[in-house]
Order: structure tokens, then C-alpha cells, then sequence
């Protein structure tokens, strides 16, 4: 896998270092108190208990190597990079600077209790007229994990560049609900299932007792089926999602890139569109009949204005569709100096 580049750094000879040179490898650690969450009870043997979440604190912890060009409008790290900054331009199709650049972010987070890692690791070689990228991203928080291969023809007007070619990507199944799509009801109950994933009951006092090993979770049936049994149902989505692992699909891309900067303003806006999608593999993502449905992007801009030496307004985002999700991450505001 691509991450593993990692651990090939020290087995370079002097030679390759060159394409290291001027990268900067990074690593931090965040931690901080969670949030309190709103106090929670369930009632028992005509009695309460209190079953309020608290939660551990939240960490961050980032490792990464980085070499990439900056453009214009971005001001340069003076003291440290801690990796969890917001570059949109990073995702951008063309960089300011032709050769090879790339980005390896690994993250292990911990928020509200809920542990997971985001892993986003590309390289990319600009020509004059070639682009080509690999990418890995695993972002668990909104579970859109993938591989794609993206080249693509180049060309170049002025503040515009454009790009045509194909990308060839290797996904998680995505738009299927196993429970929905593959449990026939009468042929397992939702008894039997919950048992299949650990789950046991027992008759006491003229209610069924439902456990987790030798853990008591509910003195009755509504009590397991309103707060747990969901638990079984996951186990079981998952579990069928596994079986088919990864997808693979070759598609159509255009792309076009326009930069323009001056110390009043700047412009930098990226979209890439795929309409057009051939699945490889019997559970690959089924795209709708219409032109709409089909087309998938990966876009971005960063916008700033400044209006005279006491005002600034800046608008900076991302949104990216792909497979029936929508992952975006957008900021806009302004500053106003005070003299």
C-alpha cells in the first residue's frame, strides 16, 4: 500500500533523496478535554439508572511527509505544520509547479469516545502537458475509502488549464444495504440474528432477559429492540459488506483549473467532472439512467478579496460526489483591521 512509503525512507540511496528534497516530514499530537454529553436514563425494577455517556478525552495524532509548491495567496509555515490545517488547494488537479509533488497525512483520532483514522495519501507528476495521480484516501469519519489512478492530456490558456482522460478506481461497495438487499425475511428472524452476533436471551419472571456474553443489557423485548438490537443490525450490514470487498470501475474525466492572483485579489478554482462510468466487477456502484445521476465531481475554489487596507472577505471550500456521497468542508468570512 502506498502508506508504507513511510518506512522506505531510510533505505534510500543519496541519489533519490533528491525527491525528497524541500519536503518536510511532520508529526503532532492534539489533545483536549471532550464534549459532556446530556445526561441519559433508562428505567429498571421500578428504579432508574443513570447510563449518561462520558466520554474519554479526544485526541489527534498526525503523522506526515509533504512537497508541494505554494501558490500565491498562501503564506508559508514560519514555525511549525502540524498537518490538520486546511490547504483546499491541496486537492487541486494542477499544482503551481511541474514535476512530482505529494501528500502523505495519516491521522489517528479519538472524538466523543468514537475512534478512527483518516489516511490520505497522493502523488502526482505535472508535465506540460500530462497529469498523472495516484491517490489512497480512507476517511473513516464519513467511510469513503478508495484507490484511483487518474492521467489525464493537458492543456494550458493563459490563467486556464484543461484536462481530459480516465480514472481508474477501486472502491468499497457503496449503495447497498445488505439487511435491505440481501436478508430474506422468513428464512432468519430477527431473534436468530441478534443471536448470530453474540446476542442471547433468557426467560426470567415472565420477560425475556437479553445479554451480551454475562453482561445484562434489557429486561424485555421492547427494551433490546429500541436501544440494542440496531448494534446486530450494523454487525450484520458490515459483515455482508466485507464478504464483497472492493469494487473496481474505470471512468471518464474533464477538468478545468483557473488561477489568477494579485496582491488585491485572487481566483483559484479547480472542478473535475466524471460522466460517464463502466463498472468492472459485479457489485460496482449502479449509476442512475440520467446524465445527472451519472455525473460525479471533485471541486474546489479559494476566493479572497481585499477591499482596502482595513477590509478583507475570503470564500474557501470543497465539495466532492462520488458514489451517492457528498463530502464537503467549506469556509467564508472576513477580517477587519483596526488601526
Amino acid at each position: 500500500m502506498i502508506k508504507y512509503l513511510f518506512f522506505l525512507i531510510p533505505f534510500l540511496t543519496f541519489s533519490q533523496i533528491d525527491f525528497f528534497k524541500y519536503s518536510t516530514l511532520y508529526t503532532s499530537m492534539n489533545i483536549g478535554t471532550s464534549m459532556t454529553e446530556d445526561e441519559d436514563y433508562i428505567s429498571i425494577a421500578k428504579g432508574y439508572e443513570d447510563v449518561t455517556q462520558v466520554n474519554p478525552f479526544d485526541y489527534n495524532l498526525t503523522i506526515g511527509l509533504r512537497k508541494l509548491a505554494r501558490w500565491g495567496h498562501q503564506y508559508k509555515v514560519k514555525t511549525w505544520y502540524y498537518g490538520d490545517e486546511s490547504n483546499y488547494t491541496d486537492q487541486a488537479t494542477i499544482g503551481n509547479a511541474t514535476g512530482w509533488e505529494y501528500l502523505l497525512n495519516y491521522s489517528f483520532i479519538r472524538n466523543r469516545g468514537d475512534k478512527y483514522t483518516e489516511q490520505n495519501f497522493w502523488l502526482r507528476y505535472l508535465g506540460k502537458s500530462c497529469v498523472t495521480r495516484l491517490e489512497y484516501r480512507d476517511n473513516q469519519r464519513v467511510d469513503l475509502r478508495y484507490i484511483s489512478f487518474d492521467t489525464r492530456y493537458r492543456i494550458s490558456k493563459g490563467n486556464f488549464d484543461f484536462t481530459f482522460g480516465g480514472v481508474f478506481r477501486i472502491h468499497n461497495p457503496y449503495g447497498f444495504v445488505p439487511i435491505r438487499d440481501f436478508w430474506i425475511q422468513g428464512e432468519q428472524s430477527f431473534r436468530q440474528l441478534a443471536q448470530d452476533f453474540g446476542y442471547s436471551n433468557e426467560f426470567v419472571n415472565g420477560s425475556w432477559h437479553w445479554f451480551k456474553g454475562d453482561e445484562l443489557l434489557a429486561t424485555s423485548n421492547d427494551e433490546f429492540y429500541k436501544h440494542y438490537f440496531g448494534q446486530a443490525i450494523a454487525d450484520f450490514n458490515t459483515q455482508e459488506l466485507d464478504k464483497l470487498g472492493m469494487q473496481k470501475e474505470v471512468s471518464f474525466v474533464l477538468g478545468s483549473t483557473y488561477y489568477k492572483y494579485t496582491s488585491k485579489h485572487w481566483v483559484h478554482i479547480w472542478a473535475s467532472l466524471m460522466p460517464f462510468h463502466y463498472g468492472l466487477d459485479e457489485y460496482s456502484y449502479e449509476y442512475g439512467e440520467s446524465l445527472l445521476n451519472r455525473l460525479e465531481w471533485d471541486a474546489g475554489g479559494v476566493l479572497g478579496l481585499r477591499v482596502n487596507k482595513h477590509l478583507g472577505l475570503f470564500v474557501e471550500g470543497v465539495h466532492q460526489k462520488v458514489w451517492g456521497k457528498e463530502v464537503f468542508d467549506i469556509k467564508f468570512g472576513f477580517n477587519y483591521l483596526i488601526y
